[in-house]
């Protein structure tokens, strides 16, 4: 998840459509998020992670859906 949300992010820097900026930028920040907190509780810390990374990756999913729902079209 980590590596997949390096695509996205640089999806972001190259696109030029403001609404498909913003869509893979959350997108990407979910990706990244839900991917360290799998590293960091399965390596290194386990509750701390799911306190705080697990409620950060669910915030921006949700900020994800909300955004696309009401700038769905890519225009």
């Amino acid at each position: 998840m980590v590596a997949a949300s390096f695509v996205l992010f640089y999806l972001a820097l190259i696109t030029k459509l403001p609404s498909l900026r913003v869509l893979s930028l959350l997108l990407g920040l979910f990706a990244l998020a839900h991917g360290l907190y799998h590293f960091l509780f399965t390596f290194v810390i386990g509750y701390e992670a799911r306190a705080t990374l697990d409620t950060l990756s669910v915030v921006f999913l949700l900020s994800f859906a909300i955004y696309y729902a009401q700038r769905g079209n890519l225009t």
